[in-house]
């Protein structure tokens, strides 16, 4: 029996059930209905896929099994590096907060409150105390003196509030070494302040300090000439002028006027309101400590 080729009805038949697109581009959803049901996961499978693999090549970027020198060029985070930055970083702040209690330990041994000192002014257990380092070639040393001073004496000093030692850190050089052995064998015959007063005549620093205006400065202040002279080129004196600026070297002064209020530092000629409230704020410390002892 031959088979007969289709009919054109036939043809048109088959076509009719073919799948075919719409206006739109989209297959119509008879057709989508008879698709295999596998393609519905393909895509989503596709992205789990890559998301695997993006994970596995960031695990081996970040130090997986390239060796020792894996992350040379590759631009991955040098993970070693970062923590001996950390330690490193550590390190320093130990050392610093090491630094900053042994400069608090020097601060606290720094008053003698002796009170045979002869370049000290004020009870030696006045509640607060306070340590001048300064340099009588020091312009702001001498403004201090001549106007916060005065203030300071009458208010604080002597009502037996207020204690100050002053210290010559000489950071001008061996001028002002001369003159602090000066002051000091004028400090010898109780005249210290009157002779530091008169290193400043005006108000501003002398320029230089040769023994013969020193002996004249001295003469003016009815000191004992003979002794002055003994005393200024005595090795006592020289020995306690050189103690108090390698104190000042070991507490890092190298400016002046250089304060130390109570265990805080001051560094230049503050306004003289502002030594009061330091002085002041120094006082409610200490009637606090007080009350709580008793």
């Amino acid at each position: 029996m031959s088979h007969q080729p289709p009919t054109p009805s036939e043809s048109n038949q088959e076509a009719a059930q073919e799948p075919t697109e719409n206006a739109a581009g989209s297959t119509p959803a008879a057709a989508t209905n008879s698709a295999p049901a596998w393609r519905k996961y393909l895509f989503p499978g596709i992205v789990i896929v890559a998301a695997i693999i993006a994970v596995v090549l960031v695990v081996v970027l970040r130090g997986g099994s390239g060796g020792a020198n894996s992350n040379s060029g590759s631009g991955a985070p040098d993970y070693a590096a970062e923590d001996a930055a950390v330690d490193e970083q550590r390190k320093q702040q130990g050392e610093r907060s090491s630094e900053e209690e042994a400069q608090l330990e020097l601060i606290k041994s720094l008053p003698e409150r002796n009170p045979d000192d002869t370049l000290a002014v004020g009870e030696p257990d006045a509640p607060v105390q306070i340590i001048m380092y300064s340099d009588f070639q020091c312009g702001f040393c001498a403004l201090w003196t001549t106007k916060t001073l005065p203030v300071l004496m009458e208010k604080y000093v002597e009502p037996g509030k207020l204690r100050i030692e002053f210290r010559e850190a000489n950071v001008f050089g061996e001028e002002s070494v001369k003159a602090a052995r000066a002051a000091a064998a004028a400090g010898e015959q109780g005249k210290f302040l009157e002779f530091q007063k008169a290193l400043y005549p005006g108000g501003e620093p002398m320029k230089s300090f040769p023994e013969e205006k020193m002996v004249e400065i001295a003469e003016e202040l009815g000191l004992d000439v003979k002794k002055f002279k003994a005393d200024l080129g005595s090795k006592q004196i020289a020995e306690l002028v050189a103690q108090h600026q390698q104190r000042a070297a070991q507490l890092g002064v190298t400016s002046t006027p250089m304060f130390i209020v109570g265990t805080r530092p001051v560094s230049g000629a503050q306004p003289t309101e502002q030594f009061e409230a330091f002085i002041e704020e120094q006082l409610k410390i200490e009637e606090q400590l007080k009350q709580e002892s008793e």
